[in-house]
């Protein structure tokens, strides 16, 4: 074969990588996303002792601006793709965003573009001030604080794109996941440092990465893509991809510290579980004594109304499977932090009665919560098998675990930490081909059994204000693929 014919053949494959990155980006980019603002919770109110907690925050971490962990926050100040690529290599093994890798650089670049774009939404929805500007102070940073003053500060798009590298470099090699996680963590937690952000953007942040994490994988042409990525990486790094169930599932050991009692986040709890004791009453009630049941049955119940079908191991096996298999990895890998995590219940802490029928489940500990683990990792997979119904199912996992905080039977911090192991948990799911294909399979159950698979997804809210994919605000010099508030996108 001559130099020319080789040439050729370079060129051909160029433009053949080139055409498939196009056709799979656009692709996932236009798979609809769900919509923060119909299932996370709005940010505190200024009044409210979460809002005390977030300003409690800011000052413990501007605390830290002048030690080694602040000269850190200030080089995460970079963003995107390029920046947090070169952030987690070291633990990764390599660049996900080397352009000498073009399928794993366009599986990472398209999924991480795709995760941001609800940001943008909930930002314009929320438009709330950031902390520097609250407390009229000086931004720790070399950022424009005229740009962020111009942006809602929730949620953090910086805190997403930190948690979504780490969700998919996760699902490539989940042997990497806890120093890929503490990683991503960190990242969103310097924007406390800096001053751009409140704690509950942050938090928020990586709820909503979750979620849009988890729509990807009711996409056939991003399954196609991850499938590509993991052999890329094994070919690369020589990695040997397990066979063994519990080194392809590996437990999540990366978890946030729980509150300390002394701290405003205690306090938050404290108020909390006094707010929600006030909600026992009627229908939500109700709800919390039905959310109680942790099986399988149960799980169902809880969605049978939003998928319009009744889940059991003989009408619908393969969600059986599916909803089996979440709970049973998500329930174990609780109970694992639980016993490194002694804690006592508030009913118990404060010696207040639980809600009838609403009894702790028996563990060494309520953090995290194990309801919330469960609930959340069954939305994520149940909002694949039905993505018609994505918002309203994600609003409902959230609630199953927040029904423990009425109960009395957790703490808010045990529930917001369980929803984060959740995430984790389901991440950890995905990197096994079986566990893709049972998604894939209980959606094809689903769509041939129920009428609700024909519903048309919910519009996302109208508003003026369009962002580019970073979630920062488009104007005329922005650049590339730019979405609207109300979905629409343009290429500039």
């Amino acid at each position: 074969m001559n130099r020319f014919t080789i040439q050729s053949l370079l060129i051909i494959l160029a433009t053949w990588v080139g055409v498939a990155h196009g056709q799979n980006m656009a692709s996932i980019l236009d798979t609809p996303y769900p919509s923060a603002v119909k299932y996370l919770p709005a940010p505190p109110d200024s009044l409210s002792m979460a809002f005390a907690n977030d300003m409690h925050q800011y000052f413990v971490h501007k605390s830290l601006r002048d030690t080694e962990r602040g000269q850190q926050a200030l080089i995460d100040v970079g963003y995107g793709a390029a920046y947090i690529a070169r952030r987690m290599e070291d633990i990764f093994g390599l660049n996900p965003a080397d352009t000498k890798l073009p399928e794993l650089r366009s599986m990472f670049t398209s999924a991480l573009s795709y995760i941001n774009q609800p940001s943008g939404a909930a930002k314009s929805y929320y438009n709330r001030r950031r902390p520097f500007d609250r407390f009229g102070e000086p931004l720790f940073s070399n950022e424009s604080a005229w740009s962020l003053r111009k942006q809602g500060s929730y949620p953090s798009a910086h805190a997403v794109v930190g948690w979504a590298a780490a969700m998919l470099l996760s699902e490539i090699n989940p042997k990497l996941q806890d120093d890929l996680y503490e990683s991503g963590f960190e990242y969103g937690q310097s924007r406390l440092i800096v001053g751009a952000h409140w704690q509950s953007d942050v938090d928020a942040a990586r709820m909503m990465t979750a979620a849009t994490f988890a729509r990807l994988h009711a996409n056939e042409d991003f399954l196609a893509m991850m499938t590509r990525a993991q052999a890329i990486y094994d070919s690369v790094t020589h990695n040997v991809r397990p066979t063994a169930l519990d080194q392809l599932h590996p437990m999540v050991r990366f978890l946030p510290q729980m509150p300390d009692s002394a701290g405003a986040a205690f306090a938050h709890d404290v108020a909390t579980f006094y707010h929600c004791k006030a909600q026992r009453a009627g229908d939500r009630g109700m709800q919390a004594v039905a959310d109680a049941d942790m099986t399988v049955a149960g799980i169902g119940k809880a969605f049978a109304s939003l998928l319009g079908i009744n889940i059991s191991a003989t009408t619908t096996p393969r969600i059986h499977n599916l909803l089996t298999t979440v709970i049973d990895q998500a329930s174990g890998n609780c109970m694992l932090h639980k016993q490194s995590n002694p804690r006592t219940p508030p009913c118990e802490r404060l010696n207040e009665p639980p809600m009838p029928g609403t009894m702790p489940v028996a563990s060494p500990s309520c953090y995290p919560s194990q309801h919330a683990t469960v609930g959340w990792a069954a939305a994520l997979a149940l909002m694949d098998v039905c993505p018609t119904r994505q918002n309203e199912i994600l609003k409902r996992g959230r609630e199953y675990g927040q029904s423990r905080v009425i109960a009395g039977t957790n703490w808010q911090s045990d529930v917001d930490a369980g929803q984060l192991l959740g995430g984790m948990v389901f991440a950890t799911l995905t990197s096994d081909p079986d566990f893709r294909n049972l998604l894939t399979q209980a959606r094809q159950e689903y769509n041939a059994i129920s009428s609700v698979s024909s519903i048309q997804a919910e519009p996302v809210p109208e508003a003026a204000t369009s962002y580019t994919l970073d979630g920062r605000c488009a104007n005329a010099d922005s650049h590339g693929v730019i979405v609207s508030t109300n979905g629409k996108k343009e290429i500039r």
